[in-house]
């Protein structure tokens, strides 16, 4: 019975291999993930004590200021448990990436602007704040989706796989995050890394991101058991279609997820 049990696990483990659907749910899952580490959250985190001093701040205030990116993104997460339902995981990742986005386009140019000018730690703070901010409501949808889009008999095998992927790619992230910084400069590493994955996730969102609202499971594995590019295709046609909206004002419908064509 024993020996058994261990075929039939290693057979559960290889459907994430085999099974399309399985498949498509775990990449799916874990690039959500993967986009949330390397924009760079934990690094400027652990590290923001150690940021704040290389804009002037004294030791002592370095601590201290270092709770606006904390409390910034405490903060983030109020609207995203108040309103990702509403809204929807599509909508909402896609609203909260460019928001984050100009985070870091501030906090690149900050580091251009020389410290003792008082716009430098305007355009830092600024930053600082709208990169948490977003991110924090950003954050609460890489821990959602990739409960909801697993098959059922694999969710606890696909949710140890995205919990792992999301401590490794942290660790890995934040362990190189001197050397980047050093490497990199300081603008080449806020502005041109993190935000350079965050422009390509924001594309990949658009083609890939599925909207998982108010799906019962059997609706959410009949989306994943489509075809990646029959799944591409609607994405590009929903979006084209709330471009037309927002070029109309109707808001209402975009938020709302009423061209969602799947």
């Amino acid at each position: 019975m024993e020996d058994q049990n261990k075929v039939s696990k290693k057979h559960v483990w290889m459907e994430f291999i085999t099974n399309p659907r399985a498949r498509r749910s775990l990449i799916y899952a874990n690039v959500m993930i993967f986009l949330g580490q390397f924009t760079g959250v934990n690094a400027v985190m652990y590290y923001m004590s150690t940021l704040m001093g290389s804009i002037g701040f004294d030791k002592k205030r370095s601590v201290f200021m270092s709770l606006v990116g904390g409390g910034s993104l405490l903060l983030g997460t109020i609207p995203a448990i108040l309103y990702m339902d509403k809204f929807g995981r599509r909508f909402w990742t896609n609203f909260c990436l460019p928001g984050f986005f100009v985070g870091l386009i501030l906090l690149g140019v900050s580091y251009q602007v020389p410290i003792t000018a008082p716009a430098a730690k305007g355009l830092y703070l600024s930053g600082v704040i709208l990169y948490m901010g977003f991110f924090g409501s950003y954050s609460t949808a890489t821990w959602v989706v990739p409960t909801e889009v697993y098959p059922n008999h694999l969710r606890s095998y696909g949710m140890t796989v995205s919990s792992a992927a999301l401590y490794l790619w942290s660790f890995i992230i934040t362990y190189n995050f001197n050397e980047m910084f050093e490497k990199f400069t300081k603008t080449g590493l806020t502005l041109g890394f993190y935000g350079g994955i965050a422009v390509l996730g924001f594309i990949y969102q658009i083609m890939f991101v599925v909207e998982t609202r108010k799906k019962t499971l059997e609706e959410i594995d009949d989306i994943f058991s489509k075809p990646t590019s029959t799944l591409i295709k609607l994405n590009l046609k929903s979006t084209g279609r709330d471009l037309s909206s927002l070029a109309k004002g109707r808001f209402k419908e975009v938020a709302n997820g009423e061209h969602i064509l799947y």
